[in-house]
């Protein structure tokens, strides 16, 4: 199995993966019991995750820790130490993080975001795969997942899957 760093991420009908002030109540309305759009499979398949400090600090204070059994390693622009074994703070080479871990896996990398880390990596392409969940209404305000709305081209659409919920998830693969 070649190992894939994968972009999974949630946004609005028109591109926003937060809304102003970075709210990200909007997540919530579709939020069904007992359903969780492939996450835990997802989940499975992982043995290490890449977060932006902004995204992982408001995560952490919406009251979702990270993964334990996981490892996380927090992109920041300042060094700073941690108690816990499986989360580094990492301020070095994003693309010799990524190899790194490539090659120290037998799953995938999951990048959590958030919009800079997320396009930094599209950019660089380190990106393998695109898990984009839309979630069924226009914020109009806030972050874009993607400059300028519009996602790069270099993938290609393997995966449409929709729920009952109004929620539409589509799975793209890098194509080059």
């Amino acid at each position: 199995m070649a190992k894939k760093t994968i972009l999974y991420i949630a946004m609005s009908q028109d591109g926003f993966i937060s809304g102003e002030n970075d709210n990200l109540d909007f997540l919530n309305e579709y939020q069904v019991e007992g359903e969780d759009y492939g996450y835990a499979n997802f989940i499975s398949s992982i043995d290490f995750i890449v977060v932006g400090r902004k995204t992982y600090e408001k995560v952490l204070a919406m009251g979702y820790p990270y993964h334990n059994n996981k490892k996380v390693f927090v992109i920041t622009r300042n060094s700073k130490e941690s108690k816990n074994e499986n989360l580094t703070f990492y301020n070095g080479n994003i693309k010799t993080l990524i190899c790194q871990l490539k090659d120290s896996t037998n799953k995938h990398i999951y990048c959590d975001g958030g919009a800079e880390l997320a396009s930094y990596m599209l950019k660089s392409n380190l990106i393998d795969r695109l898990i984009l969940s839309v979630i069924p209404l226009k914020l109009h305000k806030g972050t874009l997942l993607f400059e300028n709305g519009l996602a790069p081209n270099a993938f290609e659409l393997r995966k449409k899957e929709e729920y009952k919920s109004g929620l539409i998830q589509y799975c793209y693969e890098l194509n080059i």
